[in-house]
Parts: C-alpha cells; structure tokens; sequence
C-alpha cells in the first residue's frame, strides 16, 4: 500500500496548531516572568497594560488601594467642572493659610508656610499631579464639587471598577480609609485611555502635567528604554505595623511603536519600598519588552 502525501488543509491545519502552541507559549513566557519577578515576595500585584491592541492582565478582580493615584481622577473631575461652568484653568483661587495643612505631604505648603496665596487651577493640578501635593488635592476636590462628585463623573464616562469615597484629609485622619479609594488595575487603564485618547475631552493641559511628574523615578521609569517620554502618576502610603497599603504606578509610554499603558498595583506589601519600585519597574521592563518584541499577550 503506498503512502501519499498529507493534504494541503491538513498541513494548514498543522501549521495553524503550531502557531497556536508558539503564541500559548509566548504568553506563557511573559506571565512566568512577571510570576517570577513577584516570587515570593510578601506582596499582591496587580497589573493592567495595553499596547498595539494588545493587552495583559494580572490579579484584576483584586480592589487596590489607589492612594494618590486618584489624584488623576480628582484632576479629571475638576477640570470638567470647570468646563460646566464656563471656565478654564486659568482661573484663580483664593487659599487661605488656614487650608494648607502642615501635618501632609504638600510642596505647596513648604514653598507658602505663612501665607495665603492666590493660584490658578492649572498650578493646583500641576502641584496635585506632578508633585503628588495632598493639599492642593482636597482643594481640586472642593472645586470638582466633592469627592462624590468624582466618582459620579468617572463612572459617567462609563468606567467601573473602581470606588472614591475618601479625601486626602479623611485618609490621614484614619490610615485605613485609603482602602475606601480603590480600583481594578483595568479601570485605572480605561481613565489612562481617557484621558489620552477620548476627543475633545479637553485634558490635553493633565496630559502634559503627567508628563512632567517628578515623584516615582525608581517605578515604571526605571524600566523604560533611555530617551522614551512617560506620562504618569505615583502613589504610595505610609506603614502600618510594617505593612504599606499601596505602592502604585500607572502611566503611558511613548513608545516610537505608539502609546503603552502601564498599571501597576502593589496591595499589602511587607516587603522595602526599594523592593516595591523595583518590583515596579522589572514588571515594566517586562511588558514593554513583550510589546516591543510583538508578543501575543492576550
């Protein structure tokens, strides 16, 4: 009985299996390293990214504490607040020295500490999000018209995942009201699409605000490629019998391939804050490798 030759669908078909095998096995690759860079390390990471219509996901129905991360939606609100009203960022606010608290973190403060001061909306934001500044983000929530007001507009841009309900004030009163402020590393994705992708959304001014953040260095920075732009925004909070709530960044970078979002979410860590940034940034270096590389990572 003489042999013949396999069909060509068989062969398609072959080839097709093979492929489907590479790319399970290139996926593979890209969870294990991240498995492998958390380790066993005493924390919960969570991690949202997207890049050339591809995306990856880790530890998403996890709620992580944003910290000054929602600094960005509280950003956001006040902005269209503002718009609601017929004004711009160029307006400027009345601060009485009675409103810049001395016992939070606030450049503002250390740079005005005997004086009322008179700023624009577009120095508050630069101050909230650039330099993470608690003071001028209570502020940017009462003009946005309260916290719950934030959270009401972001949801009305049809993002879920998440819950505002605390201030920057009412976190200090109580350190463990920050786990009131959370989300889904995937929501925290879809406010970065937002605010860099929706038209007309007026949020050109917080994009160039990210983009000149000064906190996180050691984050998602340090494992980026030399010479790439991030627009990001930092979170952290203080210990609590050794254990730190939050050590977050979310971020996008300009890839000469185009934009890559980074969501990043560290949750009860015990570990140091020098093993939390570089946990951060090997999970970068990471993902931007498997996008550069055209990994399927979906």
């Amino acid at each position: 009985m003489g042999h013949h030759k396999p069909s060509m669908p068989n062969s398609l078909f072959a080839i097709a299996f093979l492929l489907t095998l590479c790319l399970q096995s290139a996926n593979a690759t890209l969870e294990e390293k991240i498995d492998s860079i958390v380790g066993d390390k005493q924390m919960t990471v969570g991690v949202a990214a997207e890049c050339g219509g591809k995306t990856f996901l880790r530890n998403d129905t996890v709620r992580f504490p944003l910290l000054s991360v929602f600094k960005t939606h509280v950003a956001m609100a006040a902005i269209a607040r503002l718009r609601m009203e017929g004004a711009t960022t160029d307006s400027m606010i009345h601060i009485d020295k009675s409103r810049l608290r001395a016992d939070t973190y606030s450049p503002m403060k250390q740079k005005y500490p005997h004086e009322s001061i008179d700023m624009s909306v577009a120095e508050l934001l630069r101050y909230s999000v650039a330099e993470s500044d608690n003071n001028a983000c209570d502020i940017l929530i009462d003009i946005a018209g309260g916290i719950d007001f934030v959270d009401a507009y972001i949801r009305s841009l049809g993002i879920g995942g998440f819950s505002l309900s605390e201030t920057e004030a009412t976190m200090h009163s109580d350190r463990s009201l920050c786990y009131n402020n959370w989300s889904y590393p995937s929501a925290m994705l879809a406010v970065l699409k937002y605010i860099f992708e929706a038209e007309g959304n007026g949020l050109e001014q917080l994009r160039d605000i990210m983009a000149g953040t000064v906190t996180g260095q050691d984050k998602i920075k340090a494992g980026m490629p030399p010479g790439v732009v991030l627009a990001h925004k930092t979170g952290s909070s203080d210990r609590v019998n050794g254990i730190k709530a939050a050590d977050n960044d979310a971020g996008v970078v300009m890839l000469p391939q185009g934009r890559c979002y980074i969501v990043v979410f560290i949750k009860d860590s015990a570990e140091a804050d020098q093993t939390n940034s570089a946990t951060i940034a090997a999970v970068a270096r990471e993902l931007i490798a498997a996008f550069s590389a055209g990994t399927d990572t979906e």
